[in-house]
């Protein structure tokens, strides 16, 4: 193909109401080699749709889904978790997952235990767990952490890791 002037108008009316239906470039170049039999590079193509002024939408942005703390939260409380569907208890722990990872950490996040004590935790590439309190000697109880590794194990669940 030598521009965009050897294509009729039907053919350019076509193209137009591909980019309209929301095809990319990969799919219009497909459809030219498929319907019309031309065969153009990619390249070819962006430059076509240049040439004829033809704007491609722009891809749909996926609906965010739910943050983990709060996937975590609904799940412990539809689980029935007492004092976690009302913010972390004796014995409780809230988990959310960092949306940006410590540096070395496969996964990192906080995890509330209540009454202000606020911990960073993360996971290592050996699987290791590693926690930095918030406040200077605070040591979560036995209960605490059960809390807090079952719910760390339906986070991880529900995020897809």
């Amino acid at each position: 193909m030598k521009s965009a002037k050897s294509l009729s108008d039907d053919q350019i009316k076509q193209i137009q109401a591909w980019a309209d239906e929301g095809d990319g470039f990969s799919e219009i170049q497909k459809k030219l080699r498929d319907e019309f039999e031309l065969r153009v590079t990619y390249l070819e193509t962006r430059f076509l749709l240049e040439d004829l002024k033809i704007e491609l939408k722009p891809a749909p942005v996926p609906e965010p889904e739910a943050k983990p703390d709060e996937v975590a939260t609904s799940d412990m409380a539809a689980e029935g978790e007492a004092g976690l569907d009302e913010g972390p208890g004796e014995g409780g722990a809230r988990v959310s997952l960092d949306t940006l990872l410590r540096p070395g950490a496969l996964i990192s996040g906080k995890v509330d235990f209540g009454g202000g004590n606020k911990v960073s935790w993360w996971l290592d590439q050996m699987g290791r767990l590693g926690m930095d309190p918030g406040a200077p000697g605070f040591r979560p109880s036995e209960e605490q952490m059960i809390a807090f590794q079952r719910e760390l194990r339906v986070v991880i669940q529900k995020s897809g890791l």
